[in-house]
């Protein structure tokens, strides 16, 4: 046969065994990617307000993943302005069994992200004269060996944003990194006393500092608070970016 031609019958071969090969394994996807992180509320005009703490209206983040996902807040503005973040927590009286006693419930708002810890309360139908927040950690990871040694007041139940001098929680020493917000009598705290008929115990634990965890497929409500530098004026917009 001739060598020429042999080379070229050869080189048609192997293109053609390439291009079968070639065709084995072919295959195409497409899917959409959706974001976990959702917010509701996102742009919001609270019109004339004055120097001081102001309130924002709440914004629901959600979490659409199917697991946790931990977030930070970033904020950029031209005024002077220091943004920081707030949730609630319910506490409810509790009975024997530790059962929520109904009607009792009090809704306490608590800074979870910011530089200094503020807080308000909502007492619903419940007195709380002469009662007071106290900041309980959970020091050997049982939470029902109550050491009141260990408890931090936080002050006297307010019904405005209120400053504490508790400093950063949750403290470095809480077993599982969280806290615990109580409202007892001031008496019991003074006495140091056990009397857990007239005090108000939390519903969740509380985080608070640089970042917010949401569990998988649930939400957080986040009230934005603006400390407004004294002698500002103006129009002023902040944009806050949750990543």
């Amino acid at each position: 046969m001739n060598k020429k031609f042999s080379s070229v019958l050869i080189g048609i071969l192997a293109v053609s065994l390439i291009s079968a090969i070639g065709s084995y394994a072919i295959f195409s996807t497409t899917f959409t990617v959706s974001p976990s992180i959702v917010l509701d509320n996102a742009t919001q005009e609270l019109g004339e307000v004055f120097d001081g703490l102001v309130e924002g209206n709440p914004i629901t983040i959600s979490n659409d993943a199917p697991s946790e996902r931990t977030i930070t807040f970033s904020e950029e503005t031209e005024c002077d302005i220091e943004t920081s973040y707030a949730s609630t927590l319910e506490l409810n009286k509790k009975d024997s069994l530790w059962d929520i006693i109904p009607s009792t419930t009090i809704v306490l708002g608590y800074t979870i992200v910011g530089e200094e810890f503020r807080y308000k309360v909502d007492a619903g139908l419940n007195d709380l004269t002469d009662y007071v927040i106290i900041y309980y950690p959970d020091i050997d990871g049982n939470p029902g060996s109550w050491n009141i040694e260990n408890a931090v007041e936080i002050g006297d139940v307010e019904t405005n944003w209120t400053l504490s001098d508790t400093g950063y929680l949750p403290d470095v020493v809480d077993w599982n990194d969280a806290a615990k917000l109580w409202i007892i009598p001031k008496a019991d705290w003074t006495t140091e006393s056990w009397n857990p008929d007239d005090w108000y115990f939390e519903d969740n634990l509380i985080t608070y500092g640089e970042d917010v965890t949401i569990d998988a497929n649930s939400s957080i409500v986040v009230i934005p608070l603006y400390d407004i530098g004294v002698g500002v004026t103006g129009e002023c917009t902040i944009e806050t970016t949750v990543a």
